[in-house]
């Protein structure tokens, strides 16, 4: 009886080995997902200025987030001491990303004005999409950025003491007319949200900047790129 079973067993097991090799199981390939060059990119600037080409790139460039008081107005001055003033619903907040190197240095200050009640408080209010400060498309020159904080959008400043805005100080006159970034452009060319949660900005710009004594200079094919991991949007 044993045996019969084992034989019984055996012709089981030749059947299926028989339709195994008719009908092979057929194993889907291995996709092995390459992976995106921009997790390992870096912040970077390029631009020309005076005919040359200045190229920067830093790991992480951002450097701090700042409320700042919109629509400043001088209230009263004390001996030196100026106290101002603005409008108590709202919030100027920034972020300030600095890439230095090669004897350059270069700043680039995002800039908005927020109502208090529709932000967070972090260790300062912040937006609750801070990504709100960088979506795609252009970007005015905020030419009074530091002083009467009521423009939104752009500031840069490089090396020497050039910047696309004016004084921050209320003891002179507002030094840039409304027209210093007539020709000037900002904009926003590329928002992408990698699989690691990081972002990556792309931007290109042109501008005029400006020093203390009111010389300019031309600043031509600017590009930018900012990555921007979770942990830097925590302020």
């Amino acid at each position: 009886m044993k045996s019969k079973s084992l034989l019984g067993l055996a012709i089981a097991l030749f059947f299926f080995a028989a339709c195994k090799k008719d009908n092979p199981i057929i194993e889907p390939p291995i996709v092995i997902e390459k992976e995106d060059p921009l997790e390992y990119a870096h912040d970077s600037i390029s631009y020309s200025i005076d005919g040359i080409t200045h190229k920067l790139s830093k790991y992480s460039s951002f450097y701090s987030a700042e409320n700042r008081q919109p629509y400043s107005k001088v209230d009263s001055i004390v001996k030196t001491a100026y106290y101002i003033s603005g409008i108590k619903d709202s919030v100027l907040y920034t972020r300030k990303y600095g890439i230095y190197g090669n004897g350059q240095n270069v700043d680039v200050i995002f800039i908005k004005t927020y109502k208090k009640a529709l932000m967070l408080q972090s260790l300062i209010l912040r937006p609750k999409d801070i990504m709100d400060l960088f979506t795609v498309g252009t970007r005015n020159y905020a030419l009074d950025y530091g002083r009467d904080n009521i423009q939104n959008g752009i500031a840069i400043s490089i090396s020497d003491g050039f910047k696309t805005y004016g004084s921050d100080s209320f003891r002179t006159p507002p030094q840039l007319s409304s027209d210093a970034q007539k020709n000037s452009k900002f904009e926003i060319t590329g928002l992408k949200k990698l699989k690691s949660g990081t972002y990556i900005i792309e931007a290109k710009f042109n501008a005029m900047v400006y020093n203390e004594k009111n010389e300019s200079k031309k600043l031509e094919n600017g590009y930018l790129r900012l990555v921007m991991s979770k942990y830097d949007l925590i302020l």
